[in-house]
């Protein structure tokens, strides 16, 4: 089997398994169905699928992402398992479905590449917008749904993660390239900044290239 195409078995597994793991708690008013469980299936898949990609790279920083998200699953899962007496399918399986396919998907080896922060910023936007599109207010035709409400906080504290971590990368990276201008903007402006920052900010290169023509025409005197 060719790279390219476990690739795309961990990049499509891990976006239809989000999918198929969210719609499955909606149809089942916050339970999980066949649909979810799927998902669970395919979302493991592409978690193994990033890992794999992630030894071959030697990435460091992919595999901690890879072992962390899934040792605060395991958290949660031990958690609702002691508190509820079940395991919540969405919060502890979407982060793992939604990690494996970023991992899969990208071809950068550092986790400060401003695709792979770009790639966490988007995550965490579009769970945002979706998640209140069908589930916010307790889902489409109810507001009182408590079941459909609480999925939709879920899937906002999976956003919320995602959105730290695209933060907390672009951070690093603007400190370490001193793009302070960028380093404000993603401070003040969280998970919008940081995707800001992974779409349109600059690079190493693109920095040293600036000083050096700001000193070439402090030099010819121009300001």
């Amino acid at each position: 089997m060719s790279e390219n195409l476990i690739r795309r078995l961990g990049s499509y597994g891990g976006i239809v398994g989000v999918a198929l793991i969210f719609v499955g708690s909606l149809i089942t008013k916050g339970g999980a169905g066949t649909l979810s469980y799927i998902g669970v299936i395919l979302g493991a898949l592409a978690w193994l699928v990033g890992l794999y990609f992630a030894i071959r790279m030697r990435s460091l920083g992919w595999i901690g992402l890879l072992v962390i998200t899934a040792v605060i699953a395991a958290v949660v899962a031990l958690v609702g398992t002691v508190v509820n007496g079940a395991i919540d399918v969405v919060l502890v399986f979407e982060p793992i479905a939604f990690i494996g396919f970023a991992a899969s998907a990208s071809r950068q080896s550092n986790i400060l590449d401003r695709t792979v922060i770009a790639s966490f910023g988007v995550i965490s936007l579009l769970t945002i917008i979706i998640s209140g599109t069908f589930a916010g207010g307790g889902g489409i035709g109810t507001t009182t749904d408590p079941n459909v409400y609480l999925l939709n906080l879920h899937m906002y504290l999976i956003a919320a993660y995602f959105g730290g971590l695209a933060w907390i990368l672009a951070l690093i990276a603007a400190f370490r390239i001193q793009a302070w201008g960028w380093l404000a903007t993603t401070a003040l402006l969280f998970n919008i900044g940081a995707l800001m920052f992974g779409l349109f900010g600059p690079t190493a290169e693109d920095i040293r290239q600036g000083r050096l023509q700001k000193a070439a025409r402090r030099a010819a005197g121009v300001q």
